[in-house]
């Protein structure tokens, strides 16, 4: 919620102040030099503007509103003179506190990363610069430190905060050896962790530069507002010119070019677009860029990746058969988890979490050895078990045997599992008129099983070449594409979508550099709501520039048949002023 008290309030007015206190000065003492004084102050706040613009090489500058201040001082219309001044400053100042409340979340961002950080050595603990720590460094993480580096936990436990990198209110709990992300808080006790990199190849450096690249970027919007600012200053100088050519009244002239002054229509749209990269970045959604908003919300069609994006990406335990009735349901998973604990395969955690739910019995595998193509085989309580893929065809999904000797005594079926809330996001873009398709490098029979449902074109056995033809297919017949992924072999076709969107962590650089948007967490629902921060950026902004072009038009008009006079129009265009900028300030929230 804006509130107006806040805007009016902040440093940013500080000049608009000043130039009121000479207003009413000069009403008071009846001294009209003093308005003089209120007009410099707008002139100068015109050529400050002017000479940033320039410097970004932006010559779209405020011809109308020169020329209505020159025109006023000419003529002696001090106080109307005075006014357009505060209305230059007012335009200025919204401006001004538009960026500084878009850019408050980055701010927070790298306010947040310590400055030092403390350095075990043989000596002893060190505080030292972020710059001096190298790959293989020991650190010690105090309670309520954010980590600075990514890296191997050295101490037995750990428990993390990611609110900043996933969202998540919910603490996370790792162990030895796991990888720790910068980024993440230390809300649990003292942690030691050995950096696998330095800062600038870390995690939360990643988000922090994604969100300044996203800041240094012009979207086509804005330069569409300077379009449509060429056009309406040609317009304005007519009118201007006519209402004197026809009427001979200098005054109808200076009250048309004082309505015509296009600060709101410069500065909308940035401050539109600002906002909406503040609004995503809050949400853990990094937006390269403000072109990224408009292409968001002119993008119709949609391809997903399934493995990882759609799913979950790791098995899940779905089913156990026992085959040999002497042995229970608990038993065969303790005795599977005793051996997949040895195990990096991507089933052996899916094992070891199950027993963990069940609270079963801990029992200790010996002589574990892993056959690669084969299985898993070990020793317990002095009886050979292993753990093979089932020689049966059953068409769902992974499916493995516990074998005594070589007995299959139980059966285990793992298959993916579909993320919360995919159906959600699907119904929502489909609702929209949205074109949606499933990219898998899985076998179609799999991919159909879970979401055959949907009803959706699924692109099976897709490799990465592929991905990108089927994409370039569609872009040959003229629409905007947009890719879904979150691997290194969503890549190519993330980079050559017209957006590109990527659920990402420390692992997947080549996604997130190839990628439009990055997602830092696994909520699917982002994705919609990237896709309606983009809409209602892109919509707000059009808005802004329409409602500032319509009511100025509106008002010139007026002026032209002498219905308003010079201040009058001045205390108007301060009024188009407040509510198309304060309009444009909505796509914060």
């Amino acid at each position: 919620m804006i509130r107006l008290s806040d805007i009016f309030w902040s440093r940013e007015f500080r000049l608009p102040f000043v130039i009121i206190i000479c207003i009413l000065l000069a009403v008071l003492l009846g001294e009209k030099m003093v308005y003089g004084i209120a007009i410099l102050f707008g002139i100068l706040q015109l050529v400050f503007e002017s000479y940033e613009r320039i410097k970004r090489k932006r010559f779209n500058l405020d011809y109308l509103a020169f020329l209505a201040l020159g025109t006023a001082l000419v003529l002696g219309e001090f106080l109307a003179g005075a006014v357009v001044a505060l209305m230059v400053a007012v335009s200025a100042a919204l401006e001004r506190y538009g960026a500084t409340r878009a850019e408050k979340t980055l701010r927070s961002l790298f306010e947040n990363i310590p400055k030092t950080v403390s350095l075990i050595t043989p000596s002893g603990t060190h505080e030292v610069s972020l710059q001096a720590i190298q790959k293989g460094d020991i650190l010690l993480v105090r309670p309520s430190e954010m980590l600075a580096f990514d890296g191997y936990l050295a101490s037995d436990r750990a428990l993390l905060s990611e609110v900043n990198l996933t969202g998540e209110m919910e603490p996370v709990v790792y162990t030895e050896t796991a990888i720790l992300k910068s980024g993440a808080v230390n809300v649990g006790q003292v942690l030691r962790m050995r950096v696998l990199g330095d800062f600038e190849h870390s995690s939360y450096r990643k988000i922090l530069s994604l969100v300044e690249e996203g800041k240094s970027h012009p979207a086509p919007m804005i330069r569409l507002a300077e379009q449509y600012n060429i056009v309406f200053t040609f317009l304005s100088l007519a009118l201007a010119f006519g209402a004197y050519l026809f009427f001979g009244e200098w005054e109808r002239f200076l009250a048309v070019l004082v309505i015509a002054t296009p600060c709101p229509l410069l500065i909308a749209a940035p401050i539109s677009f600002i906002g909406g990269l503040n609004k995503a970045a809050r949400k853990n959604i990094i937006i390269k860029s403000p072109i990224v908003l408009e292409l968001l919300a002119k993008t119709k069609m949609f391809f997903f990746d399934k493995t990882g994006t759609l799913t979950l990406g790791v098995p899940r335990l779905k089913k156990i058969d026992i085959l040999d009735k002497t042995f229970s349901k608990e038993e065969v998973l303790s005795i599977a988890a005793a051996l997949e604990q040895h195990s990096f395969h991507p089933i052996a955690k899916a094992f070891v979490n199950e027993h963990s739910s069940y609270e079963g019995e801990l029992l200790v595998a010996e002589n574990v050895e892993e056959k690669i193509g084969e299985g898993i085989f070990g020793t317990i309580a002095g009886k050979e078990y292993g753990i093979v893929q089932t020689k049966q065809n059953t068409g769902s999904g992974i499916v493995v045997d516990l074998v005594f000797s070589t007995t299959p005594i139980a059966r285990f079926s793992f298959d993916d599992e579909i993320k919360p809330a995919v159906g959600d996001v699907l119904e929502y873009l489909r609702q929209r008129g949205y074109t949606l398709g499933i990219l898998t490098g899985d076998k179609k029979k799999n991919a159909e099983r879970l979401f055959g449902h949907f009803k959706l074109p699924i692109y099976a056995e897709c490799r990465p070449e592929k991905k990108t033809e089927l994409i370039q297919r569609y872009q040959r017949e003229g629409k905007l594409v947009g890719m879904v992924g979150d691997g290194m072999n969503d890549a190519p076709a993330l980079a050559l979508a017209d957006i590109g969107i990527v659920f990402s962590g420390s692992e997947n650089s080549a996604s997130i550099e190839a990628a439009d948007v990055a997602i830092f967490g696994h909520d699917v629902s982002l994705i919609r709501d990237a896709i309606h921060i983009g809409r209602r950026s892109y919509h707000v902004a059009l808005q802004s520039i329409l409602i500032g072009i319509g009511l100025s038009t509106l008002g010139m008009l007026f002026a032209f048949f002498g219905l308003i006079s010079p201040l009058y129009g001045a205390l108007l265009q301060e009024v188009i002023d407040v509510i198309v900028i304060v309009n444009a300030l909505r796509s914060t929230y």
